[in-house]
């Protein structure tokens, strides 16, 4: 039940309003019709939607939703079903609605507790299991939960416990995000357990996983791929997620092509039922200001209109030297309860970046080892620019059924950006020997490349019916759907111009290098890839504690550059079919045990000596594992052992000549082979009252199998560590301390190296410490307090043998953080 809004809460609420109106971090028209609304709805009854099907399931799901507490003999329950319940009600009618024609009897012990029993004739006597629901039962949404890990996850377009997703899959938190103050995907990212952060320089950063690149993210499990674009690419703003669910392995029945690395599906936060208002102000290290206004409600005085609007405003320098980045950022969304079986969730997401950015870093010398530059060495120059806007609108439209089957459809369109004129960059690179006789390494030559019109406009169009159906006396779960994917991609129209040799011990970004004037003439060039397919998947309990789950994804793929006449300048891949098993073992109440196989595809665009494009690359992935689930889905935990085979990577065909139809090297077949394997090991979620807890150890070792005479039985990347530990905790104090939370956490990993001829470069493994306190003021009002890098670790978070391979990681760094919800 929702408590009638007191007068002091409703004056909090209008002050609540003005105040955000007044700094205009939001919509001005939208914000009073949602407050009044909202206060108008505070003597409103529940809002329910619990589809027809099992009673069990239905009961679950009624005491999560309304914060009810109820007990039961779980056997009597079984075959029972339920017509469901829609509409708004109190918790007591929603819960006799459900139970209409089930033969079961309810006794009401308070407000939000109740005792159910099959109903009986007079003289019998009850005899009551164990078993109980309640609202501590996490659900999908992460937001208020206060946990650290999650009830069900949706990459697999299915809801799922963690439990029951045949794969690795860790799941960062509302919670988690605020209590680390993470901001974006690559801080989010850095601290998810098997995932390596690699920066092609300080725009462009690439995710790793079990050796291949994560390429494509997911928004609501729609593919967007970030690479794409010329460098347009924003990292998306935490402010805008619930939560971020990370797979690792091969993703092809999700996502269609791509490698055998992994899928990033983040997952918005949606218009909420009742009013809410959330603000944040936080500042710290490197005159860092950031601000953040939440706000969510129904817009109509029965709720079936709601909408949500977030802003941003992110304002920071770095550790560099005449570094900084300027954010801002808006979402807004709305939704729509066409009936009491159809919502229609629309919105938009515009983030627009200014950055002085960065192309490569600190040099090494001949040897490989870094030259002696301080952490707040640029040496770049301060009018570098990379400046891009990002706008991602989506549409999704849900139906559910009597039976419990659930239609979703869903359109994504996302567009990235450059600026005009929107990157104008420094890039350093070894003097020529000519021109540096005595072999100085501190002499280096300077480009400056200014490029416009990088762009990519990505639409996603989906559809996915899933729901239970009966045969041979089980329940099984089927789900059927189709996805279209096009990318028009234009890399920026780019030109350079050399600008001399310089001493860089004495190079000042602010007056060493003038900003020269570029004439730019050339024309972006359009590159098309479009993706179609049609996937299955079906879930099949074969009996009480053994399910089989098997899929297959059919995929269409083509792709066309735009002004290449050659034979990798359009091509097709027709009828692609991806296949997915697995088998789910339950031990008992809390622990399964699984085995999955899985693969996907990378098509190629190289060419062998018939000038014909080469065979898609196959990623194959191996998984066997246990996972448990304790307290009630609050605390979770998996070990895994995974083998990645990727099969049909391109190596030069020895018996063509250099330039080969034209290309700038040999032809290529498709014989190269690569192997990635090792072990995951995770827990997430509340180990005791008040103490959560979230990370795990990742042991993965590369190998290239069969490639070339100089590869073979060498790492695949020898970057990633063999390895790595990522862990964070917090405790809220017990008794009359309880307004305080104290937390820390450690990025842990092995040593790395690179090479390039004799030139050799290393990190030694190291590890970061974290830090948190927080404290609540009141029940609006809170203060956090976040340290990175507590004992001012030095290290180089990547390395390399090049001219710019060297990339610092941050030094020790603090910011507070002041929080207000209404």
């Amino acid at each position: 039940m929702i408590a009638p809004c007191s007068p002091r809460n409703d004056r909090l609420r209008r002050a609540v309003r003005a105040a955000v109106f007044g700094l205009g971090l939001a919509a001005g028209g939208t914000l009073p019709v949602m407050a009044q609304a909202a206060a108008a709805s505070q003597s409103q009854q529940t809002d329910w939607n619990i589809p027809a099907g099992p009673l069990a399931p239905a009961l679950d799901q009624l005491a999560r939703q309304g914060g009810l507490n109820l007990s039961f003999d779980a056997n009597s329950l079984q075959g029972k079903t339920t017509r469901g319940v829609q509409g708004r009600h109190d918790g007591a009618g929603a819960l006799s609605i459900l139970l209409q024609g089930s033969n079961v009897q309810v006794q009401q012990e308070s407000a939000t507790s109740f005792l159910l029993m099959p109903a009986l004739d007079v003289g019998n006597a009850l005899e009551l299991g164990a078993t109980s629901i309640s609202s501590d039962r996490l659900g999908e949404t992460t937001e208020h939960t206060g946990s650290y890990t999650t009830g069900e996850v949706t990459i697999g377009k299915m809801p799922q416990t963690l439990r029951h997703t045949p794969q690795s899959v860790s799941v960062i938190t509302r919670q988690r995000i605020d209590d680390q103050n993470i901001t974006n995907l690559t801080n989010l990212l850095e601290q998810t357990p098997g995932v390596v952060v690699n920066y092609t320089d300080s725009e462009r950063v690439q995710y790793y996983s079990r050796g291949f690149a994560i390429d494509a993210i997911q928004y609501d499990g729609a593919t967007v791929v970030q690479s794409s674009g010329g460098g347009s690419f924003i990292q998306t703003d935490s402010a805008f997620i619930d939560r971020a669910e990370v797979l690792r392995g091969a993703t092809g029945m999700l996502r269609g092509a791509g490698n055998p690395s992994g899928t990033v599906n983040l997952v918005r936060k949606r218009p909420t039922h009742d009013f809410q208002a959330t603000g944040s102000v936080t500042l710290g290290s490197w005159n860092a200001q950031r601000y953040v206004a939440d706000i969510s409600g129904p817009l109509t005085e029965t709720g079936n209109v709601r909408g949500r609007v977030i802003a941003v405003h992110d304002d920071r320098d770095l550790f560099q030297d005449s570094r900084m980045e300027r954010k801002e950022a808006f979402g807004g969304s709305l939704a729509f309860d066409l009936d009491d079986s159809t919502t229609l969730t629309t919105g938009v997401e515009w983030t627009k970046l200014d950055a002085t950015g960065a192309w490569g870093n600190l040099p090494a010398d001949a040897s490989g080892a870094p030259l002696p530059f301080g952490r707040s060495t640029y040496l770049g120059a301060d009018w570098n620019r990379w400046d891009r806007s990002n706008l991602n609108t989506f549409a999704e439209l849900e139906h559910r059924f009597d039976n419990d089957w659930t239609l979703k459809l869903m359109a994504l369109r996302t567009h990235f950006e450059l600026d005009d004129h929107g990157f104008k960059q420094t890039y350093m690179e070894r003097a020529p020997a000519n021109l540096n006789p005595s072999g100085n390494p501190y002499l280096m030559q300077y480009q400056v490349t200014e490029g416009d019109g990088g762009e990519s406009l990505q639409n996603n169009l989906s559809a996915t019916l899933n729901g239970p159906f009966d045969l041979f006396g089980r329940t099984h779960e089927l789900m059927v759907g189709v996805e279209r994917i096009r990318n028009d991609s234009y890399a920026s129209a780019t030109n350079r111009v050399i600008s001399g040799l310089y001493d860089i011990r004495y190079w000042d970004p602010k007056t060493s290098l003038p900003e020269p004037d570029i004439d730019i003439t050339a024309h972006p060039v359009r590159t098309r890839t479009t993706q179609q397919a049609a996937h299955a998947t079906w879930r099949i309990s074969l009996a009480e504690p053994l399910t089989a789950i098997i899929g297959a994804r059919a995929n269409w793929y083509d792709y066309e550059q735009e002004n290449n006449t050659g034979a990798n300048g359009k091509f097709s891949v027709d009828e692609k079919i991806v296949p997915y098993a697995a088998l789910i073992y339950d031990l008992d109440d809390h622990f399964s045990v699984y085995a999955s196989y899985t693969e996907i595809f990378s098509p190629q665009t190289v060419v062998d000596k018939n000038n014909s494009v080469l065979d898609p690359i196959i990623g194959e992935a191996y998984e066997t594992g246990i996972k448990g689930e304790f307290y009630d889905g609050r605390l979770n935990t998996s070990l895994a052992f995974f083998r990645i085979n990727q099969v049909g990577t391109p190596v030069d065909d020895l018996s063509t000549p250099i330039g080969c139809n034209g290309t700038t090297g040999r032809c290529k077949i498709a014989s190269g082979k690569s192997r990635s394997e090792g072990i995951d090991l995770e827990i997430s979620g509340e180990v005791l009252p008040g103490w959560q807890v979230t990370g795990g150890y990742t042991y993965n070792t590369t190998e290239y199998l069969k490639n070339s005479a100089a590869t073979n039985g060498n790492a695949i990347r020898t970057t990633d560590p063999e390895h790595m530990l990522r862990l964070f905790t917090s405790y809220r104090l017990p008794g009359t301390l309880d307004a305080w939370t104290i937390g820390g956490g450690v990025q842990a990993q092995s040593d790395i190296y690179s090479e390039s001829g004799t030139a050799k470069a290393t990190q030694a493994g190291y590890a970061v410490y974290n830090g948190m306190l927080g404290y609540r003021i009141n029940d609006n009002y809170s203060v956090q307090l976040n340290a990175n890098n507590i004992f001012d670790k030095k290290y180089y978070r990547q390395i390399g043998t090049t001219a710019t391979g060297y990339y610092w990681g941050e030094p020790r760094n603090v910011s507070v953080t002041l929080r207000g919800s209404f």
